[in-house]
């Protein structure tokens, strides 16, 4: 399985440095060019599902991309929705950076128990009836003007659908397994995703609120997290790249476990193209 996962577009509170929260806010004609630029470049890439948290500005970035995808069908879950901001919602985040988690904001375990509680059912869909089960191929090299994760992504593993590459099903992945699944959340979403895959587990059972991370996941040295903006931020409609499969568990042969690779954080190159 590979697993997209997309900031929304651009807003003009995005813009003005406002805090959004759960306001409903739309995109703007910049954020609107943003998504169709992302459509564009992902039209290629054949998802077989679409996520997106119900807040207007997510919603309307995936309805943008699901306008090139007609097999993919869109999915509104309100797990995948941001971060509860509390009393800093619609105040300039320079005036409450400093003491944000004092103004009431939802708790970072309870965001957090949410989407883990939504990754472990759309992995628990998607689990094969035997191991093997391998991405989908994507046997030729890239050309020139598909941009370095490209390149790098089809140096290091074998069956990564991209933007430009042709796509064959491999012969030992049922349909549920080889799924490309895309997400289109927030910001504080997929800080919160990239914690839960690659943090420890839990050292005692008793650890309030914690979890074991649904997927086993590795992170190549190749992805950076640093950004302009501060450690693990992404832009809007930047994209990151997750694939899964599933392997026998060593303690228990009867189960399968999902391992992961994260294969691209924050990428813009859909941005950056001249076409």
């Amino acid at each position: 399985m590979l697993l997209y996962l997309v900031r929304h577009g651009q807003t003009e509170q995005n813009q003005r440095g406002i805090v959004q929260g759960r306001l409903d806010t739309p995109l703007s004609n910049f954020g609107r060019e943003q998504a169709k630029k992302l459509s564009d470049w992902l039209k290629l890439v054949p998802f077989t599902e679409v996520w997106s948290s119900p807040l207007k500005r997510a919603e309307e970035t995936a309805r943008i991309i699901c306008s090139q995808q007609p097999k993919a069908k869109l999915r509104v879950d309100e797990r995948l929705e941001t971060r509860g901001a509390g009393d800093a919602q619609g105040k300039p985040w320079d005036e409450v950076k400093d003491i944000f988690e004092s103004l009431n904001p939802e708790s970072e375990a309870a965001l957090s128990a949410r989407l883990h509680d939504w990754l472990s059912v759309l992995l628990s869909t998607h689990t094969p009836s035997a191991s093997g089960a391998a991405t989908p191929v994507s046997p030729l090299t890239p050309s020139s003007n598909n941009g370095p994760v490209l390149e790098r992504a089809l140096s290091s593993i074998k069956g990564l659908p991209r933007p430009g590459i042709t796509r064959t099903g491999s012969v030992q992945t049922n349909t549920l397994s080889k799924g490309v699944v895309l997400v289109v959340t927030h910001q504080e979403c997929l800080t919160c995703l990239l914690d839960m895959l690659t943090c420890p587990a839990p050292s005692t059972t008793n650890d309030e609120m914690i979890k074991k991370s649904p997927i086993d996941l590795h992170v190549p040295e190749h992805v950076k997290f640093d950004s302009a903006d501060g450690d693990r931020q992404v832009g809007n409609t930047s994209v990151a790249i997750i694939r899964v499969w599933w392997e026998d568990d060593a303690t228990d042969g009867n189960e399968l476990v999902p391992r992961g690779r994260l294969e691209a954080w924050g990428s813009e190159e859909h941005l950056q193209s001249d076409e």
